[in-house]
């Protein structure tokens, strides 16, 4: 019970129930409070109909000189005798004492209406009903009250225009219900308003409850898929059936577990391919220095050749790793100045080129007089000198390898492209990742890490550029490498 408390569905069922509840308990208040006004309004324009007697003989007793009545003025017992005199009072039979609206004042059957102990009036009448002059002036009779007023017109044939309105009639609403009628009338309404108000908070929660259930299960699910990848298992997945926002972070939870697999995935590759590396040459150095040891084979300069051959490629592949690694963590760091991109190029071309010449692979250089831009040249240098070492690798013999340079208003492009072979076109999007071969069994003949590529993607994304590669027209690979003159 503790744990439904405080769990998510019974907040938003509570916070749900708990609002229309109160919107629906306010509006009952307020259609209550209208209907017994309404009701009370209703009540005293009805009797202000049964007034006709009075305001005939009002009609009669005016004095148009005094604009007025005069004779009830500061003369409160008279205007009372004279209203309990011709009112006419509800259940007043046709026949009893009843004349016509406009005719002489009625004749009471007993007399005039009783009052009560002390002169009081059982009717309500003497502490409501007060006279108002044509400007609603108070002449005389009861105060008005503040609430329910009503007032009728009191006008000579009926017509109020051209001078003919003499004054009005007032009359306060009881402040006690006159009729137990009127009294059951109002508790019946009252009785089906709460009635309607309790079915109305009814449905409420129960539509509240199942808005809570329809949130809660997507979240349930998120939260079962949260715990099964905080335990290492990204192969979770949440069925998306919904198209709201919920919907949408579902497709997020599921893009995120599968690129976490991913990323999982390529780590214990890394991690594997990693140390696969380093024991190939820590292996070539290990069995040479033992067997100069064991006496098999003496220190001389073909011995330390191949022993510094093997420590060099161990330096180079231990260099890569920390490239790579600095790229990923985003502290890759680039000292940029201005540079001559096709001075570095030409520079990396004659390195390159005894190795290409081994191999009788022709270097064709296509470069501009100068193409200026804003990069670090140790890290350029080195990107350069990976694709040429890449070509020299991949290239068949005899073939070719062409290095240019294009300069444009914004950017400058490095390209370099060779004969065949080419890769297979499904593995072009996979050259850039780190430790991959097209051809692995070939690359490590000839002492290939698969690590330059990724080395050359790292450094050129640190200058704010992009490199492809696509198939060479001349039937091989070409790499394109755009750099921006002005790292943004």
């Amino acid at each position: 019970m503790h744990r439904f408390r405080n769990s998510l569905a019974a907040q938003i069922f509570v916070a749900i129930a708990a609002t229309a509840a109160l919107i629906i308990a306010i509006m009952a208040l307020l259609v209550a409070f209208s209907m017994r006004d309404g009701f009370a309004q209703y009540l005293l324009r009805g009797e202000l109909t049964r007034f006709d007697a009075l305001e005939q003989a009002l009609i009669e007793t005016h004095v148009d000189a005094a604009k007025g009545w005069p004779e009830f003025t500061d003369n409160p017992d008279r205007w009372n005798k004279f209203a309990r005199t011709h009112f006419q009072p509800r259940g007043r039979e046709e026949g009893r004492g009843a004349g016509p609206s406009n005719g002489p004042p009625p004749v009471w059957r007993n007399g005039p209406p009783p009052r009560g102990p002390g002169g009081g009036d059982r009717l309500s009448i003497r502490g409501r009903l007060m006279l108002l002059d044509s400007e609603g002036v108070y002449v005389v009779g009861a105060k008005e009250r503040a609430g329910l007023f009503e007032k009728r017109a009191i006008c000579v044939n009926g017509n109020c225009e051209n001078g003919k309105l003499l004054g009005y009639i007032g009359l306060n609403a009881p402040l006690l219900s006159a009729s137990g009628g009127d009294t059951f009338f109002l508790r019946r309404q009252y009785n089906s308003l709460a009635l309607s108000a309790l079915l109305a908070v009814l449905l409420s929660a129960i539509a509240a409850f199942f808005v809570a259930r329809q949130i809660l299960i997507p979240i349930r699910q998120l939260e079962a898929g949260a715990k099964t990848m905080a335990s290492g298992d990204y192969s979770a997945r949440i069925t998306q059936d919904r198209s709201d926002e919920l919907g949408q972070l579902i497709v997020y939870y599921n893009a995120l577990a599968a690129t976490l697999g991913r990323t999982d995935k390529a780590e214990r590759e890394w991690i594997s391919n990693t140390s696969h590396e380093l024991q190939t040459p820590l292996a070539t150095l290990r069995a040479q220095i033992e067997a100069v040891q064991d006496g098999v084979r003496q220190p001389d300069a073909e011995t330390l050749a191949g022993m510094h051959a093997a420590m060099m490629r161990l330096s180079r592949l231990i260099q890569d790793i920390k490239i790579l690694s600095h790229s990923r963590e985003g502290g890759l760091t680039t000292a940029l100045h201005l540079e001559d991109l096709s001075g570095i190029a030409r520079e990396a071309a004659s390195v390159a080129k005894p190795l290409l010449e081994k191999k009788q692979i022709n270097l064709e250089l296509d470069l501009p007089e100068k193409a200026l831009l804003m990069c670090d040249r140790i890290r350029i240098f080195q990107v350069i000198d990976n694709l040429l070492q890449n070509a020299a690798r991949y290239t068949n013999a005899p073939g070719q390898v062409r290095l240019s340079v294009q300069d444009t208003a914004d950017m400058v492009h490095l390209i370099v492209e060779d004969t065949p072979p080419a890769p297979p076109e499904a593995d072009m999007p996979k050259l850039f990742d780190r430790f991959y071969r097209a051809e692995s069994s070939r690359s490590r003949a000839f002492g290939g890490s698969g690590l330059g590529l990724s080395v050359c993607r790292a450094i050129v994304e640190a200058h704010g550029g992009m490199v492809t590669a696509e198939r060479s027209a001349m039937g091989g690979l070409r790499v394109t490498i755009a750099l921006p003159k002005e790292k943004t």
